[in-house]
């Protein structure tokens, strides 16, 4: 399928070695086929998903969810869940899009597969037109989270219902906490860990007290550091928090940042975080779970984190530090749509399946944690008991549609989606809440930029490089690629749209 002339600016940069280990990555997932198909005649759809990666009886979901659609709609389709690891998802989404490779729907973000990007090249389905008359599920959302998400006044997602506040905190194993006398309320800033994590290492040295991959960790602590990025994914363009003239920055530049990467490289010295953290995979959850470390950084808060980070860690109780305040920006909004490709064969099917995922609660939770009594067991009371054995678990509830329908988790409390309404209610609003900027006269820079990231920007998240040596060099590089000419855009837009909305 042909795709419009301009993407192939895009597609110049993307390295054809990086595509050909993705295809062969690609067909692994694919070898075992499905022992029961479809009808004949069934539709095709292909839906590339984040999760904790390939699920090994992932062929039964989309058999049962085949049955379930045919059973209950009279839909005919052979669903294909390609899911591939969090922190490589974005990754693995670029090379796929910029080399018109064939699929329906896609997960999109504001933080990974960036939707403002794709959406302004025009990538994705504008769907105005597909909501018209679907009031129950533009109503089962936030006004402001579908305002949010327009590019030029459209729509090119269906937003995940979740939690849309966002606070950033750190996960502690609490035994720990206890056996060093530590003061969570006391911690503001990770740096406030710094004598923490060395005694644990000194009295632990098989330990690295803090749990770090190649997902990085200043992306989910942004408001702690002190600003707001305003691009989504990792692209220069924030403004600083509490800053009211709306000035934008490279915040890669900021004194802020730099400490940060002298602070992680210390600590990868140190032993505080791992040698090879920018290689470890799916957000270093299995150094978590062995014990190996006893702390992890997470973007946002919400109801229910004490399960959910107590199964990351193992079954171990933990306690939580907040780093900043709640917020509700736009990249928060934007932190889970999925998108209809703008040239897929089928895009009533497709449309037609995010409209049920997101509004049938047994569709849904079939998605989310697999088929009763092979992936997962009922609580007496109602909530979901997942079976380790199981071999579907993909931990990303949120990506595949509202979350307000999913059954609780074992642990959590059965009014959860209640308190998650209340924090969204409860957040600050950004002042450029509903900003959302327009990438079309800095594509070439934007592409450019994002080789200078993907060369830098995990090695010195993580502490593997010397910010001494290799941080300077980074700065360079980006002024080199365009990182200004982008910046100045977004600045020029956002006092544009200041102006028209009357904002600060």
């Amino acid at each position: 399928m042909k795709k419009m002339g301009f993407r192939s600016r895009v597609r110049q940069s993307i390295l054809l070695s990086a595509w050909i280990l993705l295809l062969g990555c690609t067909a692994c997932q694919k070898t075992a086929g499905k022992e029961t198909g479809p009808e004949e005649n069934a539709i095709p759809i292909k839906w590339y998903l984040c999760s904790t990666g390939v699920q090994a009886d992932v062929k039964r979901v989309e058999e049962a969810v085949e049955k379930y659609l045919a059973d209950t709609y009279g839909m005919n389709i052979s669903l294909d869940l390609v899911m591939y690891d969090f922190a490589k998802y974005g990754d693995k989404m670029r090379m796929i899009l910029a080399s018109d490779a064939d699929y329906d729907i896609c997960y999109t973000s504001s933080w990974s597969n960036n939707y403002f990007y794709y959406a302004g090249i025009g990538e994705f389905l504008p769907l105005n037109e597909w909501l018209l008359g679907e009031e129950k599920l533009k109503d089962s959302i936030l006004p402001e989270v579908w305002e949010g998400i327009k590019v030029k006044g459209e729509i090119y997602g269906i937003p995940s219902n979740q939690i849309y506040s966002k606070q950033n905190y750190v996960t502690i194993v609490k035994e720990y906490a206890d056996a060093y006398g530590l003061d969570v309320a006391k911690v503001h800033q990770l740096k406030d860990l710094d004598d923490f994590f060395h005694r644990v290492k000194a009295d632990h040295p098989g330990i690295y007290p803090l749990a770090l991959s190649e997902a990085g960790a200043m992306g989910k602590i942004q408001f702690s550091i002190g600003f707001e990025n305003l691009t989504g994914e990792y692209l220069p363009g924030a403004i600083r928090l509490g800053d009211e003239s709306l000035t934008v920055v490279n915040q890669y530049e900021m004194e802020e940042v730099k400490e940060y990467y002298e602070m992680m490289h210390r600590w990868s010295e140190d032993g505080i975080v791992r040698l090879d953290a920018a290689l470890t995979p799916n957000n270093g959850l299995a150094g978590m779970k062995s014990g190996e470390n006893i702390a992890c950084v997470n973007p946002t808060f919400k109801p229910g984190a004490d399960v959910t980070e107590r199964s990351n860690f193992g079954g171990k109780e933990v306690v939580f530090a907040m780093l900043s305040d709640a917020w509700m920006t736009t990249e928060s909004i934007s932190s889970s749509q999925n998108a209809i490709n703008r040239n897929t064969d089928h895009p009533e099917t497709a449309f037609q399946l995010l409209k049920l995922v997101n509004t049938d609660p047994v569709l849904y939770n079939l998605l989310c944690f697999g088929i009763e009594g092979k992936h997962y067991e009922r609580n007496p009371d109602g909530t979901v008991h997942l079976l380790e054995a199981g071999g579907y678990n993909p931990q990303a509830d949120w990506a595949f549609g509202s979350q307000f329908l999913a059954m609780p988790r074992e642990g959590q409390d059965k009014d959860i989606w209640e308190q998650t309404r209340r924090e969204n209610q409860r957040a600050q609003r950004s002042p450029v809440l509903g900003f959302s900027f327009d990438t079309n006269g800095v594509i070439r820079q934007i592409a450019a930029v994002n080789a200078v990231l993907d060369q830098y920007r995990i090695l010195l998240d993580t502490g593997t490089a010397d910010p001494k040596k290799e941080y300077p060099l980074f700065l360079k590089k980006l002024k080199e690629a365009g990182s200004e000419d982008i910046v100045q855009e977004m600045e020029r837009q956002l006092k544009v749209w200041a102006r028209d909305t009357g904002s600060p």
